[in-house]
């Protein structure tokens, strides 16, 4: 089991992202804020099984309110179904949403999902491969930019490493961000060249400046890569999803995110957490 930490240690520190908050002038008026990070991934038809499993799942969510009314959620889920004898397919998604109203809050929520599979054997001359689809769904809106703002951020990635040696093989990745008011919008997808998108099924739409803002992402693709000698696979699929709005906080936050250590979360704020493993045996 040591040797998977190197890979799990990596993915999970995509988690700790540090989210901090920001003084903001007083205001006469009441407004209203809203930010949203949402993210699903599912897995299926695997050619080959894995022989061990892992699922992951971690929220937190944190509110202030001396003037005002805010409300946060932050929800995640995760399932890897790889029985020999039945269809192998793993899915989770993570949710995270923030919204206030009135002169003075915050609100910050987080929330992680992994998928894990261990040690897919792949003989010399095979192929392995599997097909995907996930959604990244990212949208904030403010009243007042002098007063208020709302952030939104996502990460949706998966990495398939040799598990003898810890090497990442293929990697696919979208990342977004809003920042309303600002210009920190961005919305990129990354992959490496085993992996091919479906083009009449994958969508992306952004609408950045002003109160309002979306960044969206719809992928459906497929992972296929031939190996010239036996190996030993590793799979993980992750995502990371992030909201604050704020309207003129008193005081700044202390440091928000998902602490980790030896791949347990540990939070300071109100949170649930959820981890499963599962041994399996393949198919000979």
């Amino acid at each position: 089991m040591k040797r998977y930490l190197q890979p799990i240690n990596k993915i999970l520190l995509l988690a700790t992202p540090v989210i901090a908050s920001s003084m903001l002038a007083a205001s006469s008026t009441q407004a209203a804020t809203l930010g949203t990070s949402e993210a699903t991934f599912n897995i299926e038809n695997f050619n080959r099984n894995p022989l061990d499993i892992r699922t992951i799942t971690d929220a937190v969510t944190n509110t202030i309110s001396t003037d005002g009314q805010v409300i946060t959620n932050a929800n995640a889920n995760a399932n890897f179904n790889a029985d020999p004898n039945a269809l192998t397919f793993a899915s989770n998604s993570s949710t995270s949403k923030a919204q206030g109203e009135g002169l003075s809050y915050l609100g910050e929520g987080q929330s992680f999902a992994a998928v894990l599979g261990y040690d897919f054997l792949v003989q010399p001359g095979e192929t392995f491969s599997f097909d995907f689809n996930g959604l990244l769904d990212l949208k904030t809106s403010i009243d007042n930019p002098t007063t208020e703002n709302a952030t939104a951020n996502g990460l949706l990635t998966f990495e398939l490493y040799d598990s003898g040696s810890n090497r990442l093989l293929d990697s696919f990745s979208i990342v977004g961000s809003l920042a309303t008011p600002g210009n920190d919008d961005a919305l990129e997808v990354q992959q490496s060249g085993s992996i091919t998108l479906d083009p009449t099924q994958t969508y992306f739409n952004k609408s950045f400046g002003g109160t309002q803002e979306i960044a969206q992402a719809t992928v459906k693709g497929k992972y296929s890569r031939t190996f010239d000698k036996s190996t030993y696979l590793t799979l993980i699929e992750s995502k990371t999803n992030q909201v604050r709005v704020q309207a003129k906080v008193p005081e700044p936050s202390t440091a928000f995110g998902l602490v980790l250590s030896c791949g347990v979360f540990t939070m300071t704020w109100k949170r649930k957490h959820k981890a499963t493993t599962s041994v399996l045996t393949q198919n000979s």
